[in-house]
């Protein structure tokens, strides 16, 4: 071959290379980016289902939301770990008869926004609690933030952190002797 030859073969090769390692670098980005919001779906869809848990009464599936040492701060004090979350709203709302269907109130969560860092998360919602009216219709009686913290726990996503803050009427999570809810929502779930 002459040099002249197996020079443009190099520069060939030389050009391929680069366009390889160019698309893998374009690949890995991509996934990377696919990952990204893969991990800010699941994490809204367990900021969805909370409220739908909550709503249903099914206290279980709510608490298996949490991380193994998920922490939930709000109304009603602090638990940490599902089984002291279930035993917490247990005790504040009663266990749901069997068969339950909740023709009453229900929870809208709204505005989440989500931040993946690798196997954590931060996340910030809103929330709307209705009640049914005097006319049976649906009234805002609670208005709220969620400020989330997340972990990845065996390849799926929990809230390792949960702290609820009433909007309307005012709360404050972080209190740890939190007002009494108005009277207007005696027995109603509020969390």
């Amino acid at each position: 071959m002459t040099s002249i030859r197996l020079t443009a073969l190099l520069g060939i090769a030389l050009i391929l290379s680069a366009c390889a390692s160019s698309n893998e670098s374009a690949v890995a980005a991509l996934q990377q980016r696919v990952q990204q919001l893969e991990d800010e779906k699941a994490i809204r869809e367990v900021i969805v289902r909370y409220g739908e848990y909550l709503d249903a009464r099914d206290y279980a599936g709510y608490a298996s939301l949490f991380a193994s040492d998920g922490v939930w701060t709000g109304g009603f004090g602090s638990a940490q770990g599902p089984a002291a979350i279930q035993a917490m709203l247990e005790k504040n709302l009663g266990k749901p008869e069997e068969g339950f269907i909740n023709k009453s109130n229900f929870h809208l969560m709204t505005t989440a926004v989500v931040e993946v860092h690798g196997d954590t998360a931060k996340a910030r919602s809103r929330y709307l609690f209705f009640t049914a009216s005097s006319d049976n219709r649906p009234v805002v009686a609670l208005a709220g933030r969620y400020i989330d913290d997340f972990v990845r726990e065996n390849r799926q996503w929990k809230i390792k952190r949960r702290t609820t803050h009433g909007v309307i009427p005012y709360r404050d999570g972080n209190d740890p002797n939190p007002p009494p809810a108005p009277a207007s929502l005696s027995g109603v779930t509020k969390p």
